[in-house]
């Protein structure tokens, strides 16, 4: 008798500490201003002020979460016309230390476009200046900068970001970035990433290698979910119903629970106060809305408000539990499971990715016939990945048409895929039986 009960304990642990627990959407509400909106008189800089407070202050009574992300020019009208380097007061200040920790409810983000005349190092500085503590998170960035043809890449604006970078104007002051966030918003962004979860882009050549983790690199990506956007222009009623689609989708087991996922909803600094596009729109009334909304999935367990260095930590402390290095889902995605490094939706059609590979017969048990239409096949292998995402065999090939051996695979859904040093294809579900 004691030896079932200890064996039933056994089982007990072991089943506890494998099994992965029910994600939750982790979520915050971000701003982002642009380079072009100065404050360089009381007349453009009051009115903001007064609507971030008030938007500041809304975030904390609905206990929401808020990363404001910002270029020099807003901060710099506080230092102006607050004198926020020697006062408490000051807005960039006061929404930092809301609450009475600095960042637990508003963060405060760097954002950088402009190589001149200061880099994103300034602008971390610069926020120091008023008394908040400027964040290790990059406030938005550019995935690629243009896509001239299917399947071509131009790196984006994120790779000085790996390194430690020094301020331009304050050759004394470094700053490195922990976060890579976002990259913004979709719409209107054309070139965004809006994948959920974590992961270390692994290089810099290609839009493939983008979405590749490699642990040696040194600043986490950090997705920006299905990157919802509140203007002047929003369906509300349907984006409060999207986002609920999305937390269901994630709590009831349709997305899969071995997965990390993270969203937002942006405002725009140009929408503070009452919007001259729409007279009639007032952000902070449609704001509270979506924050009631989401307020109620918080209490179903579906959503959990954190900032974007809250989510970072919680990411880490799941991936040390769960021994699951990273993670990588992308909004709207509907196959079971993609592998490591697959395109995003504007490439995957392209038949640089599109090889038309074909396996058989499906399902499999002994041999597999493959096939692919793609006359490349310089340095090539045959990926095999496991439903939770790890590769867990690879074949070399020589050809584009041949057998294989996959006697060593257990029964199980896998995705296989057509690898190349420079390229690889979209996975196609194989089922194994025995």
């Amino acid at each position: 008798m004691k030896k079932i009960i200890t064996l039933l304990f056994l089982v007990t642990v072991v089943k506890g500490i494998s099994q992965v627990p029910t994600p939750t959407l982790y979520f915050t509400i971000t701003s982002h201003n642009e380079p072009q909106e100065v404050y360089t008189n009381t007349t453009s800089f009051n009115p903001v002020r007064d609507s971030l407070k008030k938007i500041v202050d809304l975030i904390y009574s609905k206990n929401a979460r808020y990363n404001l992300q910002t270029f020099p020019g807003f901060v710099n009208g506080a230092l102006m016309f607050e004198s926020a380097a020697t006062s408490t007061n000051d807005i960039i200040e006061y929404a930092n230390k809301i609450g009475g920790v600095a960042g637990n409810v508003v963060e405060i983000d760097p954002r950088f476009k402009s190589p001149s005349p200061y880099n994103i190092a300034d602008v971390s500085y610069t926020i120091n200046l008023t008394g908040a503590s400027a964040s290790k998170n990059v406030g938005g960035f550019v995935y690629l900068n243009t896509i001239p043809a299917p399947g071509t890449y131009t790196a984006g604006d994120w790779i000085p970001y790996v390194t430690t970078l020094t301020a331009q104007n304050t050759p004394t002051y470094t700053w490195k970035a922990d976060v890579i966030w976002g990259a913004g918003s979709l719409p209107p962004h054309k070139n965004d990433a809006n994948n959920y979860g974590q992961w270390k882009p692994r290089g810099k050549t290609d839009s493939v290698d983008f979405y590749c983790h490699d642990p040696n690199q040194t600043v986490w990506l950090q997705g920006n979910g299905c990157g919802w956007v509140l203007t002047p222009t929003t369906n509300v009623n349907n984006m409060i119903a999207e986002i609920r689609s999305e937390a269901t989708k994630i709590r009831n087991g349709t997305y899969p629970t071995n997965k990390f996922y993270n969203g937002h909803v942006m405002i725009n600094f140009k929408d503070f106060g009452t919007s001259t596009v729409t007279p009639t729109f007032q952000l902070r009334y449609e704001l509270a809305r979506v924050l009631d909304s989401i307020n109620v999935m918080v209490s179903q367990g579906k959503i959990a408000w954190k900032t974007i260095t809250q989510k970072h930590t919680a990411f880490l402390s799941w991936s040390s539990a769960n021994s699951i290095p990273y993670s990588q889902w992308r909004c709207g995605q509907t196959t079971t499971l993609a592998p490591t490094c697959v395109v995003n939706s504007m490439a995957e059609n392209s038949k640089h990715f599109d090889v038309g590979l074909s396996v058989f017969p499906n399902p499999a048990s002994h041999v597999l016939n493959f096939e692919w239409e793609n006359d490349s096949f310089e340095e090539t292998c045959l990926s095999f990945y496991h439903n939770t995402g790890k590769c867990v065999l690879k074949k070399n090939v020589s050809d584009k048409k041949g057998s294989l051996s996959i006697d060593q695979l257990p029964p199980g859904i896998y995705f296989i895929s057509v690898n190349s040093n420079k390229w690889q294809s979209k996975p196609e579900k194989l089922i194994i039986t025995k």
